[in-house]
Formats: structure tokens, C-alpha cells, sequence
């Protein structure tokens, strides 16, 4: 309780900050089995913001190019960006709220869930994640999440290699660094 009202009341001076994500720091990538082989593809053409209100809620934005992601393998790139109609669904989008506690000293991780919506392949689905939150002394804060994504939840039919379909739940990590302003 005590901390909360010292969140409240540390967030109430410095006012509400608004949060943008640096591409040139952060990734996106996700991982999806199949059972002759694994598919590992990656991303930092993230953009995103969050805002910190004064009452310690906390607004969440971020949303990353379909076709960004690369794998290593251009014609596996072309038809994962086929099957997720990358020209009709450009982008995959989370939208989220929390409360957060502000941590009493820079560098000590503050772990929270977010509540909130996936828009993917034109599909909008609620979706927790669980979160690390670090702030840094420079002001910036660093947040990390690993969850999993069902495809066909999202009304993507899953590709196959040799009749064999890869699995329907897709691992993503994200790693995104938050700068002030």
C-alpha cells in the first residue's frame, strides 16, 4: 500500500511522460516449430509508445510490419508474408493498459501484466502478457515479454511441409527499449 501511494505520488510530480520505442534498440522475434524443422525470424522495425499517466496507469501502443520480419531465407520470408496477407494486414498491433508501480531506484525490474488487445491478420483478440519493466538511470526503460500466439485463432491457416502442418501456437519474444519524449 505504502509503495503505491509513493508510485502516485512520484508519478504526480514528475507529471505524465510519454514513452517511444527505439527501433535501433528493440526486436521482435518469434519462433514456430514444425516437426521437421524450426522457423526463427526477427524484426527491430518496431514503433510504439507508452504513456504514463499520474496516476500510474499506463496506456500501451506498438505495432510492427508484417513484412519486416526475416528469417534468413528470402523465399520462406515470401511465402510467410503470403499466408499472413501481408498487403491486406500490413501489421500486427498490441494495444494494452496496466498500473504500474514505479520501482524506488533505477535498474530494479518491475514485473506486470498487460491487458489488452492483439490485432493480427485482421483478427482482434484479448491478450495478457506478462512484462518486465526496468527503468535505467538515463531515463530510458527496457521491457521484455515472452508469450505464445495461436495462429489459427487469428484465422491464419498454417502453412505445411510435406502435409505436415507446423504447430498452431507461435513463441514471440520482445525486448523493446523505451525512450522518454
Amino acid at each position: 500500500m505504502l509503495a503505491s501511494v509513493a508510485a502516485a505520488a512520484l508519478a504526480a510530480a514528475l507529471g505524465a511522460t510519454t514513452y517511444t520505442v527505439d527501433p535501433g534498440a528493440s526486436a521482435v522475434r518469434f519462433h514456430l516449430h514444425h516437426k521437421m524443422h524450426a522457423v526463427d525470424a526477427s524484426t527491430s522495425r518496431i514503433e510504439g509508445k507508452a504513456l504514463v499517466r499520474e496516476d500510474g496507469k499506463v496506456q500501451v501502443m506498438v505495432r510492427v510490419p508484417v513484412a519486416s520480419f526475416d528469417s534468413g531465407d528470402g523465399n520462406r520470408d515470401t511465402h510467410m508474408r503470403e499466408t499472413l496477407e501481408s498487403a491486406r494486414f500490413p501489421f500486427v498491433v498490441y494495444k494494452a493498459v496496466t498500473s504500474l508501480v514505479l520501482p524506488a531506484a533505477s535498474g530494479k525490474p518491475v514485473d506486470v501484466r498487460l491487458d489488452g488487445e492483439l490485432d493480427f491478420h485482421g483478427v482482434k483478440r484479448p491478450l495478457a502478457l506478462p512484462a518486465r519493466i526496468t527503468f535505467e538511470k538515463d531515463g530510458s526503460a527496457l521491457v521484455r515479454s515472452r508469450f505464445e500466439v495461436n495462429l489459427e485463432a487469428h484465422g491464419i491457416e498454417r502453412p505445411a511441409l510435406l502435409f505436415v502442418k507446423v504447430d498452431e501456437n507461435v513463441q514471440l519474444e520482445v525486448e523493446l527499449r523505451l525512450r522518454p519524449g
